[in-house]
């Protein structure tokens, strides 16, 4: 049977026949910062900072209030501490930062756990098999926090190809 179903998929899939459901998002990101847990609801609220403040509003000159000094960084193409994150963030334009319901990220879900919170965020993508189109896929960011601070990051960063030349 496991054979059959697997099959199956695979023929579906191959044929673009399977049908996904749309990844959804909270229309109020802010309420799913807060837990009842002090130390959780402090790296939730440390880590909303993050995704708003610094990720969103590009507010790279407060973030030595989110993150550590040695901040450890596994996104291959940004630098390790603190000043490295801030070096590859801070050309960005800064802007106001978001009220409780206008963000930008489109956050599915909060999960904090002892000294860690992973974030997880909607993105819409082009459709290779159906150009034209677009599908939502989930991406993640999570954070180890020390002292409410973020230490350590994780994502689902990987090193785009080259830009082509251009022609002169």
């Amino acid at each position: 049977m496991i054979r059959f179903t697997l099959a199956f998929a695979l023929v579906l899939g191959a044929t673009g026949a399977l049908a996904q459901d749309p990844v959804t998002y909270s229309s109020d990101p802010e309420s799913l910062f807060t837990s009842k847990d002090k130390k959780l609801n402090t790296n939730k609220q440390a880590a909303m900072h993050i995704q708003r403040d610094l990720l969103e509003a590009n507010h790279w000159d407060e973030a030595n209030k989110w993150l550590t000094d040695r901040y450890i960084q596994h996104n291959p193409n940004a630098g390790n501490g603190l000043a490295g994150v801030v070096a590859f963030f801070s050309s960005r334009p800064k802007s106001a930062i978001p009220g409780p319901k206008e963000w930008k990220s489109r956050i599915v879900n909060v999960v904090a756990e002892g000294d860690y919170v992973t974030i997880a965020t909607q993105r819409e993508m082009d459709n290779p098999a159906k150009p034209g189109t677009k599908y939502t896929t989930t991406w993640f960011d999570m954070w180890r926090f020390v002292d409410g601070k973020a230490d350590e990051h994780w994502d689902y960063g990987t090193i785009a190809p080259p830009r082509p030349s251009a022609k002169q």
